[in-house]
């Protein structure tokens, strides 16, 4: 009787033990999502929480930027559709990876348009005219703002913001590495150019010299070793600087856009006309030729790929084989 019963104890007990293994692995225990429950919130630029039941599988990006992003972030199969912009070699670095993702959208197109992509998440930067966002938002169409970069700070804040909203974490990680091997790499190629000889440089346009304290071209000009003359005038907003100010300033460099949009003027003919103007005849930038239209996927570029504009500055006043 005595090993009936023990015998019987040990096969509740195996039995137990059993249920245990099935239900808990043989690891930590796993709990499911419960139905109906996001997978992660987020609350993006505009204070809207906004739930995502799943990593997103069907990706709208209605910014060069984003478009540029993403490229690096998630598969091509999860985008459904990039900007226009994305496919313009003078202001877009991802023309070839664009190619793997078939749609495109105008930024600014009408909402009704967006519906029809059926979209897992549409991300827009906090630029978007408001009633656009409203407008999408009443159509149940699931938008993301973002905050828009302005300076190297807020470009890496941004990838990893979208690397959370697409849930890839790891790869945004992955991107931003890369970004600091680059710049690293630029400081080792440059050495350390004390501060009284780095050359001061003016970012001209058609429209005169523009300049912010938050601005991208700051921090393409610190990396570059660079300083930006218009920095010494300690503007704390965004200023048009007069004409006779940046010849008081005499920069080492005029820097231009080497792309233009249809309300620019094409950068060869601004450069012929900053070296024909009489009232810039006198400075250094004129008098030593040292006019360049950088590449504008870069100089203008507010993804990943913003330090290459440190790198083609660099090679452009220093004339190192960078």
């Amino acid at each position: 009787m005595f090993f009936k019963s023990n015998r019987k104890g040990f096969l509740l007990l195996a039995m137990l033990l059993c249920f245990c293994i099935l239900c808990f692995g043989c690891g930590k225990p796993k709990f499911a999502k419960p139905a109906g429950q996001p997978l992660y919130t987020l609350t993006d630029a505009t204070g809207t929480a906004v739930a995502f039941m799943h990593k997103p599988q069907r990706i709208v990006s209605l910014s060069i930027s984003t478009d540029e992003i993403l490229l690096d972030l998630v598969a091509a199969k999860r985008i459904v559709a990039l900007t226009t912009y994305v496919d313009d070699v003078g202001i877009s670095n991802a023309v070839v990876k664009a190619k793997a993702v078939q749609g495109r959208v105008q930024p600014g197109s009408n909402p009704e348009g967006i519906l029809a992509l059926k979209a897992d998440v549409i991300l827009l930067p906090d630029f978007t005219n408001a009633d656009t966002i409203q407008s999408l938002r009443e159509l149940q169409q699931p938008v993301y703002v973002y905050k828009t970069p302005y300076d190297v700070a807020d470009v890496r804040a941004c990838i990893k913001e979208l690397g959370q909203v697409v849930g890839e974490e790891q790869a945004a990680q992955h991107i931003l590495a890369k970004m600091d091997a680059r710049l690293n790499e630029l400081q080792q190629k440059l050495g350390n150019i004390p501060s009284a000889k780095q050359k001061r440089v003016i970012f001209m346009s058609d429209k005169g010299a523009y300049y912010s304290p938050k601005h991208s071209f700051n921090d393409i000009c610190r990396f570059a070793q660079v300083q930006n003359a218009l920095a010494e005038l300690h503007f704390d907003k965004p200023v048009t600087v007069a004409q006779e100010t940046i010849v008081r300033l005499n920069p080492d460099a005029f820097i231009l856009s080497g792309w233009v949009d249809s309300t620019d003027q094409e950068p060869d003919a601004l450069a012929h006309n900053l070296r024909h103007d009489a009232a810039y005849a006198s400075v250094r930038a004129v008098q030593d030729q040292a006019i360049y239209p950088l590449a504008a996927k870069h100089l203008l570029c507010l993804s990943q790929y913003i330090v290459e504009a440190s790198f083609d500055l660099a090679r452009a006043v220093y004339g190192q084989d960078l």
